[in-house]
């Protein structure tokens, strides 16, 4: 039974922070700095869809590893924190700054309703 906001009940919780920490230490270590996915995934045991969720959810940053990043979900590019690359997050910021501009001028119209 799930707790709170974590998909997973508390012993399951454990060993994926378990988990976690072996992908963390292995790739800490200067020897396995150009180490890759698959011969982190054989090293850990630990499952590539794991090592990718970490990236993803930010706990796992890889920039001292470049053979690890992982593709951008929005343009495919290689990114190594996060799901979105560091241009498409800066496209996406500037959207999201535009569309409030414009949220901003349409709200400040008037209308009676005689």
């Amino acid at each position: 039974m799930k707790q709170g906001r974590s998909p997973y009940c508390p012993s399951c919780s454990e060993v994926d922070f378990q988990n976690f920490l072996k992908v963390r230490d292995f790739i800490r270590e200067p020897a396995n700095k150009q180490t890759t996915i698959g011969a982190l995934v054989e090293a850990t045991g630990v499952s590539e869809l794991d090592i990718t969720r970490y990236i993803h959810e930010g706990r796992l940053i890889i920039k001292d590893n470049p053979a690890l990043a992982i593709s951008c979900v929005r343009c495919g590019k290689p990114t190594n924190a996060g799901k979105v690359c560091a241009s498409c997050q800066n496209d996406l910021q500037q959207e999201l700054q535009h569309l409030q501009a414009s949220v901003t001028k349409s709200s400040a119209r008037a209308y009676r309703l005689d």
